[in-house]
Order: C-alpha cells, then sequence, then structure tokens
C-alpha cells in the first residue's frame, strides 16, 4: 500500500472524512465529520454493510448527499467497502483522478486493508487546509447526519463546439453512454439508470434508445445505427440530457460540471446539449 497515495487524497480539499470496512477488523473511520465513538463506528458499519448487501450483482458503487456534503461508497473486491465523505464543491476532474489511485492502492492488499490504513494515515502529514483526525472516543450522544436533499442552482456549461450537420442515431448513442460512464463514479450505476428513466421526455421515438441495468444505452437489432436523426429527433435528445442533468445535480451537486470538467469532448457536448449549453 503506497503511503504517497494515501496522503496526497487525505490532503485533498474538501475532504471531510474517510471510512473502511472490512467485516473482519474493527471499522476504521477518519475525519472531522465522522466523529463517532466506538459503538456508533460499529453501528454505521453495520448499517452500511445491510444496504451493500442489497445491491445487485454488477452494482459496485452509489452515492447520496446530505447537508452540503456528498458521501459515496464503493464496494471493493474481497468484501472491503470504502465510504468517502467530501464537500459538494470538490472538483470532479480532481477527485476522480486521487479514487482511482486509491482504489487501487487499497487492492494491493486487500486482507490487510484496515489496519495498515490505520496505520499509515496515522503518519500522514495533513495540510492546514485538509481534514485533521477525529477524537478518538467521539461525541458522546452524537447522531448520525439525516438525509436532506437539496436541489442546487445549475452550474453553466462550456460553450459547444458547432453540431456536426449530419447526426446519426450510433453518435448520440455513442455520447450518451460516455456521459453514463461518467456519471456513475459519482452517482452509481442504479441511480444514472433510474435518473436516464425520470428524465425522459414522453416521446415515443426515444423509447428506441434501450436502457441496460449498467447505464448504458443500445439500439435495436432493427434499427440502423448509422441512420440520420431529424433536427427535431435530435431536440428531443438534448432536451432528455439537460433532464438528466438537472435531475442528477439534486443528487451531486456539482453533477453539471461533467460537462465542463473534460468528462466530454467539445463534439461531444455540442452533439448532446448544443447552443443551450450556455445558457
Amino acid at each position: 500500500m503506497k503511503r504517497q497515495v494515501i496522503q496526497n487524497f487525505l490532503n485533498l480539499p474538501g475532504l471531510s472524512g474517510i471510512g473502511l470496512i472490512d467485516g473482519r477488523n474493527r471499522p476504521f473511520f477518519f475525519g472531522p465529520d465522522i466523529q463517532l465513538n466506538t459503538g456508533q463506528q460499529d453501528a454505521l458499519a453495520q448499517g452500511i454493510q445491510q444496504v451493500i448487501e442489497t445491491i445487485p450483482a454488477g452494482f459496485d458503487t452509489f452515492s447520496f448527499r446530505f447537508t452540503h456534503q456528498v458521501v459515496h461508497i464503493y464496494k471493493l473486491d474481497q468484501g472491503l467497502i470504502l465510504l468517502v465523505l467530501m464537500a459538494d464543491q470538490m472538483p470532479l476532474k480532481t477527485y476522480r483522478s486521487a479514487i482511482h489511485q486509491l482504489t487501487a492502492t487499497l487492492m494491493e492488499d486487500p486482507h490487510n486493508v484496515v489496519p495498515t490504513f490505520r496505520m499509515l494515515a496515522g503518519c500522514v502529514t495533513l495540510s492546514s487546509s485538509s481534514m485533521m483526525p477525529a477524537a478518538p472516543s467521539g461525541v458522546p450522544g452524537q447522531a448520525i447526519p439525516t438525509l436532506a436533499w437539496e436541489t442546487p442552482a445549475p452550474a453553466p456549461a462550456p460553450a459547444p463546439a458547432p453540431a456536426p450537420a449530419t447526426v446519426s442515431m450510433a453518435d448520440l448513442v455513442a455520447a450518451m453512454n460516455h456521459l453514463s460512464e461518467g456519471a456513475t463514479q459519482y452517482l452509481g450505476k442504479i441511480i444514472v439508470t433510474n435518473t436516464w428513466k425520470q428524465a425522459r421526455p414522453d416521446h415515443p421515438w426515444l423509447e428506441q434508445f434501450e436502457l441496460q441495468k449498467d447505464g448504458h444505452f443500445a439500439l435495436p437489432s432493427q434499427t440502423n445505427p448509422a441512420t440520420p436523426v431529424t433536427p427535431e429527433q435530435h431536440q428531443w435528445v438534448r432536451d432528455w440530457v439537460r433532464a438528466f442533468m438537472v435531475r442528477g445535480s439534486r443528487t451531486f451537486r456539482n453533477f453539471q460540471d461533467l460537462l465542463a470538467d473534460g468528462l466530454l469532448s467539445p463534439h461531444e457536448v455540442a452533439l448532446l446539449v448544443g447552443d443551450k449549453a450556455s445558457q
């Protein structure tokens, strides 16, 4: 397990806490916003494990928010569960790179993750802007925060590149799948899939975009992927994407920053959002 990777992650601006649960060792929670006594830590770990057990196979991450923070829960190999508590203003690009490196180093020795991480975290030098370790005993009687969903103001997206004159069904499916892949890193596959379903406008033509359980789209076998779409059909897809982004922001405040964070190319932004991206 690489100490530098752990130090870099724990020093991310806006990181409020982290937790590791493996079902074998006492769970480890670290951070100013996870000040729980031993009993509360055990209760929280048990609750998270029960939630994980109800998730269908193939879904390995999900997220939710309370107050002004976002909780990401990752189901890793060997029964390991990683919890990350962060401020919803943390830049997505920074977090995406750091969490990828962290999960990779955790899986180098999955059977000893909790004790090893506990030891290394105690040796990490934290910057003044990052979190400080919570008191070991926690705050007696402190309750676990309750969920409070909020609807944030939409974030501005970058000006898109000009959309191509001819757009095919395959072009739209590829761009929408790319958006889904990025969104899954922050919302999880279940929430991404449900958000697409809830956001779909009431146009029968859109039903041919078959939504899979993993949040990806496919076209029916009888549909020619090279078939060009009309301007009206293209606008229906753009309306769907915009509704998806707005709904996603109710769960993750910076969700609309996905469009501005380099996840999609200017060409893909033009396909999926068009001129309305700058409005």
